[in-house]
């Protein structure tokens, strides 16, 4: 079976919605930073109305998005309202080899939110290639919480109230080693801009994480135990009222 992966993260977008090409502009920013992983920037689509239609124009070129990319998103109804806006492309593959990037950005209170979903791609089964798009996500996005989640997996989680840490998740405090000794790596992301710790990204194994494996599943388990324990895994209701 092969892997299928949801990358997700939220952040906050501010009081007001950025411009569709400043929300274009982000996507092709994450799209750069595939691209290093070997998902090429010209294979990405904007979406039409059949597959067929998308895979005529392309997303973006090495500057940025497209000017096909930003008219179609121009004429879509749903990209004028003034709280709420959602932006996505794809790589023109349906079923296996696919991946889609969708950004919702809204100025209320429920956080903005990035999803990536990818199937079968053999780029994502490195684990250090999903450690370095998590950074480049938190660079982009400055992100409270990113969840890396294989297929499945939901089904394991222990509280059904908080994040599930599945095959990483991002957290944005610095955390230890000795406060998590049974997460694989705890890798601190340093924030760039202000030059401090931005975040915590814990990786529950190095191996390809599959929610049909016990082994991967108890030990992600144990990581969000271990956390809940010292106070350190905030519910979904904690993640909008205190980041």
């Amino acid at each position: 079976m092969s892997l299928y992966l949801k990358i997700s993260a939220n952040f906050r977008t501010g009081v007001t919605l950025p411009t569709i090409e400043d929300q274009y502009y982000d996507l092709w920013k994450l799209a750069s930073v595939l691209a290093t992983i070997g998902l090429p920037i010209s294979d990405w689509c904007p979406p039409a109305d059949t597959p067929a239609n998308s895979r005529l124009n392309a997303a973006f070129n090495t500057t940025g998005p497209t000017d096909a990319a930003l008219a179609i998103a121009r004429a879509d109804k749903d990209s004028h309202a003034s709280d709420l806006r959602t932006l996505g492309v794809w790589n023109g593959q349906e079923n296996a080899g696919g991946t889609t990037l969708t950004t919702m950005y809204n100025t209320g209170r429920i956080p903005s939110n990035l999803s990536l979903i990818e199937d079968g791609i053999r780029a994502f089964e490195d684990y250090q290639n999903v450690v370095e798009l998590v950074r480049g996500i938190v660079d982009i996005w400055n992100p409270m919480l990113i969840k890396v989640t294989p297929w499945g997996y939901d089904d394991h989680k222990i509280f059904q109230d908080r994040p599930p840490v599945g095959w990483m998740i991002y957290l944005p405090f610095e955390l230890t080693p000795q406060q998590v000794p049974e997460a694989a790596q705890v890798i601190v992301i340093a924030d760039k801009q202000k030059k401090g710790v931005s975040g915590t990204l814990l990786v529950s194994t190095t191996d390809v994480f599959s929610a049909e494996n016990p082994a991967h599943v108890q030990i992600a388990n144990a990581i969000e135990t271990r956390l809940v324990d010292q106070d350190l895994l905030p519910t979904l209701r904690e993640f909008l009222t205190q980041f």
